[in-house]
């Protein structure tokens, strides 16, 4: 890797050696054999963590250019839900601060990002959006284009803990299917009603994972990356039975368009908290009124997909008698 050597007729020690192909001559200044191999072994030292990637930083890449190698990096190795999410947030962002360098994003230039946000949404939604680019700028580093990761430095918004997961009651749910044409889409949002699935899970869906002999469904492409089997009753089997097999998929839609056109029934219809509820509550109502009937967390978390019970646990208030048994017995 590297060498001392003397120059013809001269005293002083010189450090021989290669970095990037090429090679390089330098003086140690020093006719002292050990302090010359003390600036040797340093070399050597720093040759090893450049081969290693340590110091190699890409100081002039701009954010335009991250974020496109980024995001070809999320399309191909990500849900489509997520890599929308993180395409958004990193456009902002550029909106922001401009198409400045990389290494120069500070922690206060973020601060002013995050207080921008918040006047056009909430608290929660912002985390979310910070969390999303933490995660990208985590990969910056990793790739060489910055040393440090600027969001590690910025706090995220203090978010109430009291806010139960928000669903419809059954009188809602009936106000929300009467807005609603007869069609496909709406029996997607009954399906959604009676599975708790998520909104890309049934939009992957195809007829040959729906079981109309055993009333079960089985969601191949879900979050967790785990295939999961959900019964249902005979209220979904009778809308699926009825269901005219055009395709391949029985919802044939994009996500964006199933949001949009939610948010559109939703408005017309008669529910009177159209601000605190959005497409997930379906999911929500699902899990909200399976507890409420009695049926314990860990199936409802196992019909949910959830990865740990302390996920459903959310769910827990809507269950004032399981709890109320609980303490009946304490007996001191």
């Amino acid at each position: 890797m590297a060498a001392l050597f003397k120059r013809k007729g001269g005293n002083i020690w010189h450090v021989d050696y290669y970095m990037h192909g090429k090679r390089y001559k330098r003086s140690t200044r020093t006719s002292d054999r050990e302090l010359a191999e003390l600036a040797l072994k340093d070399i050597e030292v720093k040759i090893a963590r450049d081969e290693l990637d340590f110091n190699r930083v890409k100081t002039k890449t701009f954010l335009s250019e991250f974020t496109g190698r980024y995001l070809r990096f999320s399309k191909a190795t990500k849900e489509y839900n997520t890599y929308c999410v993180e395409e958004r947030v990193l456009r902002r962002l550029k909106e922001s601060l401009g198409d400045i360098w990389l290494s120069r994003i500070t922690a206060e230039q973020i601060e002013a990002y995050k207080i921008e946000r918040l006047q056009y949404i909430k608290p929660i939604s912002v985390n979310l959006e910070l969390r999303h680019l933490k995660a990208a700028f985590e990969k910056a580093i990793k790739w060489g284009y910055i040393k440090s990761n600027p969001f590690k430095e910025v706090d995220f918004l203090k978010v109430k803990d009291s806010n139960f997961p928000k669903y419809f009651s059954r009188a809602e749910v009936n106000l929300l299917l009467q807005a609603i044409p007869d069609g496909t889409f709406k029996n997607l949002i009954v399906f959604y009603l009676y599975t708790g699935c998520r909104r890309n899970e049934a939009l992957n869906l195809t007829w040959d994972d729906i079981d109309l002999n055993t009333n079960r469904v089985t969601f191949l492409k879900t979050k967790s990356g785990k295939s999961r089997m959900v019964p249902f009753n005979g209220k979904l089997y009778h809308v699926l039975k009825s269901m005219k097999r055009n395709g391949e998929k029985p919802f044939p839609f994009r996500p964006h368009f199933v949001t949009h056109e939610f948010k559109k029934f939703l408005r017309a219809s008669e529910v009177s908290k159209k601000e605190e509820l959005h497409l997930h509550s379906l999911r929500h109502t699902y899990a909200s009124h399976m507890v409420m009937a009695g049926v314990d967390l860990c199936t409802v978390g196992k019909l949910l997909g959830h990865s740990s019970v302390k996920v459903t646990e959310k769910y827990a208030h809507l269950a004032p008698d399981h709890l109320q048994a609980v303490v009946e017995r304490l007996n001191y």
